[in-house]
């Protein structure tokens, strides 16, 4: 079972999203902003195995969040998402977000988000 941080801010897809890992056996919470996942991160008790990150999401820059998290937290997998399908075949997508350890449209299954998420925690 991993702990999961899911950042989107359509409400709908990341209630769905959260209750769908839960089902799964996975503990996801989510958060609406990009500013309210590192202070996510920081009170996460235990912490959290894994982040999905919205790409596109109000207050902050996801870009430098991800930067700052892959810095700060080398070890932590991040997932970038996306609900816009031209996107997923973006350069920016592809290169711009290479740091990040997947990236995955919002298109994809819960079996295959399942399987992300255990591929990357080990779990």
């Amino acid at each position: 079972m991993a702990r999961i941080l899911i950042a989107d801010d359509d409400a709908d897809y990341r209630t769905a999203f959260c209750s769908g890992l839960d089902a799964l056996g996975h503990k996801a919470v989510g958060v609406a902003q990009t500013d309210q996942v590192e202070p996510a991160l920081v009170a996460g008790d235990p912490p959290y195995d894994i982040v999905f990150l919205d790409v596109m999401m109000p207050n902050g820059s996801t870009a430098a969040l991800l930067q700052r998290l892959s810095e700060s937290q080398p070890d932590l997998p991040v997932v970038m998402i996306t609900g816009r399908p031209e996107l997923t075949r973006s350069p920016l997508f592809k290169n711009g977000m290479r740091l990040a350890d997947a990236r995955v449209g919002k298109t994809a299954t819960l079996r295959e988000l399942d399987d992300l998420v255990r591929s990357l925690t080990g779990d």
